[in-house]
């Protein structure tokens, strides 16, 4: 099979290349992944170049963004010509006659590919050309108001010649090394899909959003230099940071509250678009409701947020409630508190007998189930969830089942590597 593109032809280093545009429909049915190769089983592991398909990433996350948002796009894929039997470059200038100067230069680079035979594999892009011939195939029930559209798409090409294996390795590895991801923090700034990422930022905005009168939000004081009291630019806090929190961290805290409120999934890997207004408006004044509670409720931690002058100092590790003043702790703090109040403790019952636990740092009951021996906190999930746990039976013991408290020592007993392990008494 022959197809002809317009073109426009680039030279990189070695590299010659050429930019063009297929439809969605056309790229589904020309190109392929490397792993459809006739002889990709009988490469040997140095010749093999692209990474396996993740299919339930393509079908979970991606195929659902295609089919449900209007301003879907994707970057350019890499194509790879594969031993074709033509390829030709025709510059458009072949055809052309009396043009302006100042055009000439342009149009000896624009023109016409011609690919005959051969195979195109993509080269960088595998993922995106599944979720394209997912939607296209209709292979599942797909739910999304624009599945219709996707075949008219247009999407941008990138053609490469197949000159070595070696060379065609070189241009994966560095097309995927230097493609630097966003951070956590990036993409809480960014998303207008996210809704917890959307709400997390109207908490520390200085005016209500959505043209409300209020409540106002409870994280938009700034310090001295005009500079919000949340870290966005990085998801970690140096030592003598005057900074509360991190954007990422209230992010979590957003998910953490939402979900025990009836609004699990409310960020963009469950429901793809942007929540409605309505929907936004009312994250926004459940987690209003919580951050303002815990800054007014958590004594020590209101106090540093008013004084940010003394936010480094009370944030060293033997300092009383120096946890608090990290951001980790303060997701598990509002992990303990969201599984006290899915238990049935009043939100403000719940924080008062908060402040009743021992938040410093070196305090032997967070050892190696959030803090490590150095002094440094653990940052998986896992252990904050433990932690977490830890707290909710901490402030509401009394409305935990026995087997709960058993699974609790038992999870306690294993994290810090201690059998003869003694749950300490509720603070309540």
């Amino acid at each position: 099979m022959t197809s002809v593109h317009a073109a426009i032809k680039g030279v990189m280093g070695s590299t010659e290349y050429f930019s063009a545009r297929l439809s969605a429909r056309d790229l589904a049915g020309l190109a392929i992944t490397a792993g459809e190769l006739d002889d990709w089983k009988n490469w040997s592991v140095f010749e093999r170049f692209q990474r396996e398909l993740d299919l339930r990433r393509v079908k979970r996350e991606m195929v659902p963004y295609l089919a449900r948002t209007r301003d879907r796009f994707y970057s350019a894929l890499i194509i790879l010509i594969y031993q074709p039997e033509v390829f030709e470059f025709t510059p458009a200038d072949t055809y052309m006659q009396n043009l302006p100067s100042s055009f000439s230069e342009a149009v000896s680079e624009m023109g016409f590919l011609t690919i005959g035979g051969g195979k195109l594999v993509v080269l960088d892009g595998q993922h995106r050309l599944s979720s394209l011939r997912e939607v296209l195939a209709r292979s599942n029930a797909i739910d999304g108001e624009f599945v219709d559209d996707i075949a008219a798409d247009q999407l941008s090409v990138i053609f490469i010649p197949h000159e070595s294996f070696e060379k065609t390795r070189r241009i994966f590895n560095k097309v995927n090394r230097y493609a630097k991801p966003t951070s956590a923090s990036d993409n809480v700034i960014t998303s207008e899909d996210d809704g917890c990422a959307i709400v997390a930022r109207w908490l520390v905005e200085p005016e209500p959003p959505l043209g409300l009168a209020g409540p106002i939000p409870p994280l938009s004081k700034s310090d001295l230099h005009g500079e919000p009291l949340v870290e966005w630019r990085s998801s970690k806090l140096e030592a003598e940071s005057t900074k509360i929190t991190t954007l990422n961290h209230l992010y979590q805290t957003v998910q953490v509250v939402l979900e025990v409120n009836g609004m699990p999934g409310f960020d963009e890997k469950h429901l793809v678009n942007r929540p409605d207004d309505a929907s936004l408006e009312r994250a926004y004044v459940i987690c209003v409701e919580w951050w303002s509670k815990v800054l007014a409720g958590m004594k020590t931690l209101g106090a540093g947020y008013r004084s940010p002058w003394s936010i480094p100092d009370r944030r060293k590790y033997r300092t009383e409630d120096s946890m608090l003043f990290r951001p980790m702790g303060q997701v598990v703090l509002f992990r303990g508190i969201a599984g006290a109040v899915r238990r049935g403790l009043p939100l403000d019952d719940a924080i008062e007998r908060a402040n009743m636990v021992t938040w410093q740092t070196a305090a032997d009951h967070w050892r190696d189930v959030l803090v490590r021996a150095n002094g440094h906190l653990m940052n998986k999930e896992s252990d904050q969830k433990l932690a977490g746990r830890y707290v909710t039976y901490c402030i509401a013991a009394d409305l935990m089942s026995e087997t709960e408290i058993d699974t609790l020592r038992r999870d306690l007993r294993k994290a810090q590597d201690n059998p003869r392990y003694v749950l300490p008494d509720p603070v309540y």
